[in-house]
């Protein structure tokens, strides 16, 4: 599926993904297809870069979960995706939405400080998606969704390709210090948002 969308993403990258990006969105999910884990944490990096996260990403990536430091992390990350999602204006018929993300969110974490990346990132993309609906409505299902997120803001579209990027990954072989870089870019990308 990854293969598929990464041929997609290659024929309309040009007219959505800005020129200064597409040195690591061309290659990472590439390097993921090709078993290149190395390879794809590299990308990973420069992808915290274009965010505005490096400082953040280089943290989590480097210390365990259990350390003071990544707990504070967490701590913030949770308090901000609640923050956001709170401040979120929704229709009424859409409040149901945001109940059921809230609820996602302690699940999330305690899959995450037991270790099990790949549940977590599966989760994790189930709220990215939520959370897109919450903040751009019916346009975040829209194949020109990423155009239009890049168009707002070129991090924010950026922030939300990776997301769309994910839900196709197949994570089987994936090994644990990949799964976490994976996880780091968007649990650091909603904290300091």
């Amino acid at each position: 599926m990854v293969q598929a969308m990464s041929a997609g993403m290659v024929h309309t990258q040009e007219s959505v993904i800005p020129v200064e990006y597409r040195e690591v969105t061309d290659h990472l999910f590439v390097h993921l297809l090709q078993g290149n884990g190395e390879a794809a944490r590299q990308e990973l990096r420069k992808l915290a870069e274009y965010l505005g996260i490096e400082e953040e990403y280089s943290l989590f990536t480097s210390y365990p979960l259990g350390d003071e430091k990544i707990q504070k992390m967490l701590l913030h990350f949770r308090n901000n995706l609640e923050l956001l999602i709170h401040k979120t204006w929704v229709e009424k018929a859409d409040e149901s939405h945001k109940d059921r993300l809230l609820e996602r969110i302690p699940a999330f974490i305690q899959v995450l400080e037991v270790g099990n990346y790949q549940k977590a990132l599966s989760q994790f993309v189930v709220i990215l998606s939520e959370l897109a609906y919450l903040f751009f409505g019916a346009q975040a299902h829209k194949s020109d969704f990423v155009e239009y997120a890049f168009r707002i803001d070129p991090s924010i579209g950026l922030f939300w390709w990776y997301g769309g990027a994910l839900e196709g990954l197949s994570l089987e072989g994936l090994d644990t210090a990949l799964l976490k870089s994976l996880l780091a870019i968007g649990i650091c990308f909603i904290t300091t948002f």
